[in-house]
């Protein structure tokens, strides 16, 4: 699938707070898809991720656009795979409002389907990644299904959610941080785009967001949003079932690489 006409997006992105443009170019089948910035084409591959900390990042030669977890989590829901994502002003995905919404509702109707059709990554054995006391497992299933289970300081406490392909379940979550995390974000040079309007800030008992949670346990469906962005590094939609364990990106990116190895040695 590409998109039946250019489509762009604006706005600030939320570690660099730099303004950027996104112009989405449709291509012709078996195309991929490609980043395109400074003159470089990064390709979207796990060999082309340059940072997994608080965001995954590509980059080439010293290039780099950083934050296209919640850009390929919408394109893994829709399906496209074949596009060129130029990258104008910034360096950084724009946030948005920290959801995967206002990208799936810009493109959802613009898909158009090619004829060519597209062979799904499907995971064939069990896999697992762990990386202290996270993990992610990965096994075998017939359509994909993601579940995160996390841990969080109240007022969640231990949460799970399992997403079974219904868009509504995750489209809607923010990125969010607890608001004792803030300083230290800030001091790491992160977040320096970072609002009320694009992360939900999350108190003791309460979200400071005007309108609180647009889901009970909003964090755990992010934290899934952002894994299903992170499968799509394979470029095409994944087929498997997936189980998380306070994992974020690093883990994400770990378990997608040894799939990846797998998957191109068989291929």
């Amino acid at each position: 699938k590409s998109l039946r006409e250019k489509v762009e997006f604006e706005g600030v992105g939320i570690h660099t707070g730099e303004k950027a443009k996104l112009i989405l170019h449709p291509e012709e089948e078996n195309s991929g898809i490609t980043f395109y910035r400074n003159g470089y084409r990064i390709p979207l591959s796990p060999d082309s991720v340059v940072n997994t900390f608080h965001s995954t990042d590509l980059g080439l030669n010293g290039t780099v656009v950083k934050t296209v977890e919640h850009l390929l989590a919408t394109f893994h829901l829709l399906g496209i795979t074949n596009l060129t994502v130029e990258v104008v002003g910034g360096c950084e995905i724009p946030i948005m409002d920290g959801s995967g919404y206002p990208f799936y509702r810009g493109l959802k109707d613009r898909v158009i389907v090619q004829s060519e059709k597209v062979e799904p990554f499907c995971v064939e054995e069990e896999i697992t990644v762990r990386r202290g006391e996270s993990f992610v497992r990965a096994e075998p299933a017939q359509s994909l299904e993601v579940t995160y289970e996390g841990v969080f300081r109240e007022p969640f406490g231990r949460r799970s959610f399992t997403f079974r392909g219904n868009v509504k379940d995750i489209i809607l979550a923010r990125t969010f941080c607890f608001d004792h995390e803030i300083e230290l974000i800030r001091k790491r040079g992160l977040g320096r785009g970072g609002s009320l309007e694009n992360t939900l800030v999350i108190g003791s008992r309460k979200a400071y967001n005007r309108g609180g949670f647009r889901y009970e346990d909003e964090p755990v469906r992010h934290k899934i949003l952002d894994l299903i962005g992170d499968l799509f590094l394979l470029g095409v939609p994944v087929l498997g079932r997936f189980f998380s364990y306070r994992g974020g990106h690093t883990t994400n990116v770990e378990l997608i690489r040894v799939l990846h190895r797998r998957f191109a040695s068989v291929s």
